[in-house]
């Protein structure tokens, strides 16, 4: 018996509150947010009992933007500031030997952009998308239950007594759960070399992802090991559950001058 069911939601949005230079002196502009405004959440239960129905569910909702001036050949320095939390959870809960994985994995991510008010593409800062946070939790379980009372046959004669586990016995199920739960702001700078005179909404996306997986029985993960195979006589169930979301956030950006070969794709060597 294998089963797997996977919930994935993703949300990405660009976050609002802008700031317009007032004149082609201005250096500097910020936007800030204070209140959640990018969640997504990813929730998946699975229960091995024949003609059981597993069912998912997820949920989105979010969006940021800041606007300089900005002088020909100028640098933009952007720096992008965040409180993120993450929650992940799994359980499991079988008998008999029922083996079950429940995984949950959330993230958030960012990446800079800006993009002309007149005309012209919009133009990646380097280097690029940011994942800022990732959380991946994966809890495996093999259960035997938990022995409530046992009917024992005892021989009159010898005194010995004999029983089954699975026929004499009242087994109720055994549960393990894990829950994750953190909060913390993260920051990261980006770059916009040479740009071109003119006014540029400078674009903050943020993504926030999350997804929840269940697996009955066999099952061979990322890292390549295989939980233990099902047992004919086991019972199990498990839930999943993810969420990721964007708290305050804090945009800066500033018009600099680079030094002469400043700004550099450098390769890391050992």
């Amino acid at each position: 018996m294998k089963n797997v069911l996977i919930s994935m939601a993703v949300s990405s949005a660009f976050i609002a509150g802008s700031v317009l230079a007032a004149t082609p002196s201005a250096k500097f502009a910020a936007t800030y947010t204070n209140d959640p405004m990018l969640s997504v959440s990813a929730m998946v239960t699975c229960d091995g009992t024949p003609g059981e129905v597993c069912q998912a569910d997820a949920n989105a909702n979010g969006h940021t933007l800041a606007t300089i001036k900005v002088p020909q050949d100028k640098e933009l320095l952007v720096g992008v500031s965040a409180e993120i939390g993450l929650t992940t959870f799994g359980a499991v809960k079988g008998k008999n030997g029922g083996s079950a994985t429940a995984i949950a994995d959330a993230e958030a991510l960012v990446s800079i952009h800006a993009c002309p008010v007149v005309g012209g593409d919009c133009v990646s800062a380097e280097p690029g998308g940011v994942k800022l946070s990732k959380r991946v939790q994966e809890l495996s379980a093999k259960l035997g239950g938990v022995i409530k009372e046992c009917d024992i046959a005892v021989d009159m004669e010898t005194g010995e007594g004999t029983f089954d586990v699975s026929d004499d016995c009242v087994v109720n199920d055994e549960e393990i759960a894990l829950l994750l739960s953190t909060t913390a702001s993260h920051h990261f700078n980006f770059v916009l070399p040479d740009m071109d005179q003119g006014v540029y909404e400078i674009k903050a996306m943020f993504t926030t992802a999350a997804s929840a997986e269940v697996v009955l029985c066999d099952y061979t993960n990322s890292l390549g090991y295989t939980t233990q195979d099902c047992d004919a006589d086991g019972t199990v169930a498990a839930t999943a559950e993810a969420a990721s979301v964007i708290n305050k956030t804090m945009l800066t950006v500033q018009t600099v001058r680079a030094a002469k070969g400043g700004i550099i794709d450098a390769d890391i060597t050992d």
